[in-house]
């Protein structure tokens, strides 16, 4: 006899979505399941009840107090009758063969293993679909990967029971990333294997929970992650990078530190400063200078501290000639430094994980869309990067123009990429004169620079005669920090003090799955440069 699966479906105030996604469960191809929906204390009238009695014996229904999503699914696994434990959010879709796949893959794998799969995004304002393919993970690396990336939808997943039974509940404690705290305890014993295809419709909508919590989840999210730096064993982390200890510590930090998590930065630093404990002055000074490019150099210099104050003064007096070579004040050669160091941690792509094709397919099918409907026939991107997902992308238009201020990418460009209206020039956006073009593409350069020179490049568009200016901007963002001393990235609203640009004339969310969901606001927004307040 086929082994029972059990879909547990929470929900709270879930009328909208809730039908859908009991449907979905019913219609799986996989005969044994049993469809468990846990009404988290709606406070709805009796709506999402309604909802969820209107299946009658089809579904087993159970009500309890409001005790938020972790809670619901502790209620939903001591309740259920399975030897399979398969999560449905209220307001997500099962693919009809989602658990005949996995089961599938589990006889095949091992009755212990835990199996993950692809998804789709479905954006509920205009219907686009964007699908969202991982890379295959080894199961001992799994837990580097969960650290190092946010890519894991918890809905692919199908778990033993016994596996839960041996790990312990979900953290109710934690409003936004008791999925990945589950994940990672369960990793320390059980295997993780990807099953490549999409299974699960995630919606994307304003009323979800990583929208609407998402001052929440980078706080949790940068302690949750703190802890996971902790528990890494450092034979995981060398075998994840490649690296001795101390490097891959530093690696791990360099990840965390470009994805906006200090706390954890800072544990991963610890870390590989511990790693060097008996080490020699020189090996401490060398790690000195790979952390000045993610904290503040004080700190950075904290490894030499044993050595006394005078060594300290003297090597300080020493390196910071040498940091200032690494982490330059000049955007030219800072940005170098970057590139050729892999600052910003990206696998993928070296300007980080926000350039992956995973983080930019909503964008990748809006843009072209966007220059439709402006009639736009030349495009600048500034800065363009390494190209890594822009090459993917049919503009429709005649001229591409990609600016970098690093020549080594606009090189490497040029011989990969330039020809047929496309060409690359090396340019200052600050302070060097910049090409005209109907659109002027600036993701993700605003947010590394000051108000100042933010402010500079915004100029530098309008006077080059550009007439419409996309860049980043973090909606849901109250107010704006400025840059001081070495820091390199924050997130900025354009339409907070001190730009106090006007509503934008279009808006495009990358949904962004970086952070938890801390960015889930990460959008491009669309301005005339003639109607832009930069005096």
């Amino acid at each position: 006899m086929t082994p029972l699966v059990s879909i547990v479906i929470p929900v709270y105030n879930g009328t909208d979505y809730l039908a859908s996604a009991i449907d979905s469960a019913l219609a799986q191809t996989y005969q044994n399941v049993e469809v468990v929906v846990v009404n988290d204390g709606s406070t709805d009238g009796g709506a999402t009840e309604a909802v969820a009695k209107s299946y009658g014996g089809r579904i087993r229904y159970f009500s309890k107090p409001n005790g938020h999503v972790a809670s619901a699914l502790n209620f939903g696994v001591r309740e259920m009758r399975g030897a399979y434990f398969s999560w449905l959010s209220h307001d997500d879709l099962y693919k009809p063969d989602k658990i005949e796949r996995q089961m599938r893959a589990v006889a095949a794998l091992g009755a212990d293993t835990i199996v993950y799969s692809d998804f789709e995004e479905l954006r509920e304002s205009d219907g686009m679909i964007t699908p969202i393919r991982l890379h295959a993970v080894p199961p001992e690396h799994f837990r580097y990967f969960l650290t190092t990336r946010n890519a894991l939808h918890g809905c692919t997943l199908l778990v033993p029971k016994r596996c839960l039974d041996g790990c312990g509940p979900f953290n109710e404690s934690l409003r936004t990333t008791q999925d990945y705290d589950m994940w990672f305890r369960l990793g320390r014993d059980c295997r993780f294997v990807h099953v490549p295809g999409i299974l699960v419709t995630s919606r994307q909508h304003a009323a979800q929970g990583s929208v609407a919590l998402r001052d929440t989840a980078q706080p949790e999210c940068d302690r949750l992650l703190a802890g996971f730096v902790k528990e890494l064993q450092p034979g995981e982390l060398m075998a994840a990078t490649g690296e001795p200890i101390d490097r891959a510590y530093v690696l791990l930090a360099r990840n965390l530190g470009a994805r906006g998590f200090g706390k954890a930065c800072a544990v991963a630093l610890d870390r590989a400063r511990a790693a060097l404990n008996d080490a020699s002055i020189a090996a401490r000074a060398r790690l000195a200078l790979e952390s000045a490019l993610l904290v503040p150099a004080e700190l950075a210099f904290a490894p030499l501290r044993p050595h006394g104050h005078r060594a300290i003064h003297l090597l300080k007096s020493v390196l910071r000639p040498a940091y200032r070579t690494i982490f330059p004040r000049d955007a030219g050669t800072r940005f170098t430094r970057f590139y050729h160091r892999n600052v910003f941690g990206g696998r993928e792509s070296r300007s980080g994980e926000g350039s992956t094709l995973e983080q930019t397919a909503t964008i990748a099918r809006d843009i072209p869309l966007l220059l439709r409907e402006l009639g736009a026939r030349s495009f600048l991107d500034a800065p363009c990067g390494d190209f890594n997902w822009m090459r993917h992308v049919d503009l429709g238009v005649d001229r591409y123009i990609g600016i970098d201020v690093v020549s080594d990418i606009v090189s490497a460009n040029q011989e990969r990429f330039s020809g047929d209206g496309r060409e690359f020039l090396c340019r200052d956006l600050i302070n060097d004169s910049l090409p005209a073009a109907d659109v002027v593409l600036c993701r993700d350069c605003l947010v590394h620079l000051s108000f100042r020179d933010a402010r500079k490049v915004v100029r530098n568009f309008k006077r080059s005669g550009c007439n419409y200016l996309l860049t980043t901007t973090f909606t849901g963002r109250n107010e704006n920090v400025d840059l001081t001393g070495d820091g390199i990235w924050r997130t900025l609203n354009l339409e907070r003090p001190p730009f106090n640009f006007p509503p934008p004339l279009r808006l495009i969310n990358e949904h962004c799955t970086e952070g938890g969901g801390a960015y889930a606001d990460k959008s491009l927004a669309l301005w005339r440069l003639e109607g832009l307040p930069l005096d």
